[in-house]
């Protein structure tokens, strides 16, 4: 008689682990909703940064409605007092959607309500 693979069940622990792993993890997210779409916060919204993946392609300067990007020592910089995330002016900010790399994320020193953006965009608007 070969032996038994070690995936193959006796006949006393037949459903055994299937219904203990379906009892574990019912247990574990007993407090989540599965069926419900989560709730949709405010979307963050923070200054805008150039990582050092930047490549000085000079792509994203051009593009600030603001004029908060400008080059830097080693690579362009933004300035956060004049970034507005493009608030005012487009639905996105136009420097992320032309970057070759991806190296614009979002500033996590610098949170900032799409309130805030809108205060900024005016007060450089009107100079």
């Amino acid at each position: 008689m070969s032996p038994r693979p070690w995936c193959a069940r006796s006949r006393a622990s037949a459903g055994t682990f299937p219904n203990t792993y379906r009892r574990a993890w019912s247990t574990h997210f007993a407090g989540a909703s599965r069926l419900t779409a989560p709730e949709r916060r405010e979307e963050s919204h923070m200054a805008l940064m150039i990582t050092d993946e930047c490549i000085n392609c000079d792509v994203c300067e051009p593009e600030c409605p603001n004029d908060a990007i400008s080059p830097g020592e080693e690579i362009y910089v933004i300035d956060p007092a004049r970034c507005t995330e493009c608030v005012g002016h487009f639905d996105e900010p136009q420097c992320q959607q032309v970057c070759p790399v991806d190296c614009i994320p979002l500033d996590p020193e610098r949170p900032e309500t799409r309130e805030q953006l809108m205060e900024k965009y005016e007060i450089i608007t009107a100079a």
